[in-house]
């Protein structure tokens, strides 16, 4: 439902996108990808479900935004779509940015 938006997202270069492989089959899941496109940097496994309950998930699809010191700053459960990413996780990268070197000069 999100894979799209994912790759724009990777797209951009923004940050890191990891993902995590839900109980699925590892040979189905990378052929799926493969076929489709694969947005993520890093894909992770989760074949019995508790790295998903160790990260409060309930539902998949959800999206985290960690940040440098490992602390979620944004939660979005269900699809990710370009209006999430630009309305509620941008922000999130804009307010971290480093002020520019010419600013407020």
């Amino acid at each position: 439902m999100e894979h799209d938006t994912l790759l724009q997202i990777k797209g951009e270069g923004r940050v890191p996108i990891i993902g995590i492989d839900w109980k699925d089959e590892d040979a189905e899941a990378t052929a799926w990808l493969a076929q489709f496109g694969n947005p993520y940097d890093v894909v992770g496994t989760d074949h019995d479900g508790r790295v998903s309950i160790d990260w409060g998930v309930y539902g998949a699809p959800e999206s985290f935004l960690v940040n440098p010191q490992g602390i979620v700053v944004e939660k979005l459960i269900g699809a990710m779509t370009m209006e999430d990413w630009n309305n509620r996780f941008l922000p999130h990268l804009a307010a971290a940015a480093p002020a520019s070197a010419g600013a407020g000069a």
